[in-house]
């Protein structure tokens, strides 16, 4: 048995420092070059992080909202076959690549005449509006999977005793059983706006990518990188670090803060 534990704690111990010297390879660039990025992204990149912040809050919110009555529908009422199909369904983006989902989305607005319709109204393609809307169909998966599975193993006495007190399932949902898990909405809110901020691929297609416009922080990235901007992306990639560090830390947090309210 200490064998098996010895071994487990050095396995550990070498997976933390491959990921170490990973993670700190662009802190090491940066301080070699210094923390400056080229003259010619300065602003691209003041405009990629903000418009990146934005569309995130934006898309991770609407996702959020959706995601909440879906998974508690979902998860209530839906079984067998219906369950397997509509949950098939939400999650399907999952397993398409982000680049597929934003050409799925592109032949939508350009192709299908309510798209276009829609394209004209709002402005879709080559937009912010589209940012926002290609990260909404990357992140609405993660909301769902996240509120399904926290829904799920929501007692259900505590509904039980709402019904019998003259609660609506849905004044149950919005004024019981959210207020009442709201450390973890909250951490699911993180999560889904973590994977909104680090999409890539739907966003570049159905935004376009237009340098000032629709430039967010993973389309800056990548076109610095081809662009020999070495600092800019060891700055970029530095804060993505901290993103990805501080909102895992934040969620491990809100999920410790939960197991000692119910005195696990």
């Amino acid at each position: 048995m200490k064998r098996d534990d010895t071994a487990f704690k050095y396995l550990a111990i070498v997976a933390l420092l491959l990921i170490l010297l990973l993670t700190s390879t662009p802190i090491m660039v940066a301080l070699s070059r210094g923390f400056a990025i080229e003259e010619e992204f300065m602003r691209d990149f003041m405009n990629s992080l903000l418009l990146s912040v934005f569309s995130s809050l934006t898309s991770s919110s609407i996702s959020t909202l959706l995601a909440i009555p879906l998974s508690y529908y979902t998860s209530r009422f839906l079984r067998g076959l219906s369950r397997r199909i509509v949950y098939s369904l939400l999650m399907m983006p999952v397993v398409i690549t982000p680049s597929a989902i934003g050409s799925l989305l592109l032949e939508f607005f350009t192709v299908n005449p309510i798209g276009i319709f829609m394209d004209r109204f709002i402005g879709v393609v080559n937009s912010v509006v589209g940012v926002v809307v290609a990260q909404v169909f990357v992140s609405l998966p993660v909301a769902f999977a996240y509120y399904s599975g926290l829904f799920t193993g929501t007692p259900r006495v505590y509904e039980e005793l709402a019904l019998e007190a003259g609660f609506s399932r849905g004044s149950y949902l919005y004024r019981v059983l959210l207020p009442m898990l709201k450390r973890q909405v909250i951490a699911g809110y993180a999560l889904t706006y973590a994977r909104a901020f680090s999409d890539f691929g739907a966003t570049l297609i159905l935004g376009g990518g237009v340098r000032g416009r629709t430039w967010t922080l993973p389309i800056l990235v990548y076109s610095a990188t081809y662009m020999g901007g070495l600092s800019t992306v060891s700055v970029v990639l530095i804060i993505y670090i901290l993103l990805a560090f501080t909102t895992y830390y934040a969620l491990t947090g809100l999920e410790t803060m939960r197991r000692s309210e119910v005195g696990v």
